[in-house]
């Protein structure tokens, strides 16, 4: 199955307490604002492109991000609702590329670009196995 070009997706999600650049503290000199943290935008603009992908994953397989370039570019406060929507712009090799942006009730607060592979679970699973053992040595 081909995937067509400006194929889009959307996430609509309503960014919580959980979600606060606040709660990613993780030494103690962090102090980090009340708003939507980047690395939860992120994982945002991921599932929107993984959503676009999801009817081309057969059995044992699944889509995951190998590059991701955003700019983050206002902030989100908790309670508003974040729109991801992430828009398939071609492919480079074996590689899905899309571009997303993501709006709040202020209007854009982030855009960028992100790349995703298919990959099989199990031999993804095998190969972070594999590669801690070499690290263990």
């Amino acid at each position: 199955m081909a995937l067509q070009l400006g194929k889009q997706a959307s996430i609509d999600y309503k960014v919580e307490k959980k979600d606060l650049a606040s709660n990613l503290n993780i030494s103690v000199d962090d102090n980090f604002p009340e708003v939507f943290a980047t690395a939860r935008l992120i994982a945002l603009m991921e599932c929107s492109a993984a959503k676009i992908l999801m009817p081309l994953l057969q059995d044992g397989e699944q889509s995951v991000g190998v590059n991701i370039n955003i700019t983050h570019m206002a902030a989100t406060l908790e309670n508003d609702v974040a729109i991801a929507t992430a828009t398939f712009v071609g492919m480079e090799g074996k590689l899905y590329k899309f571009e997303i942006e993501v709006v709040d009730s202020g209007g854009i607060c982030g855009r960028g670009t992100h790349t995703r592979a298919i990959i099989s679970t199990d031999r993804l699973i095998e190969g972070s196995k594999r590669r801690a053992e070499k690290s263990l040595r």
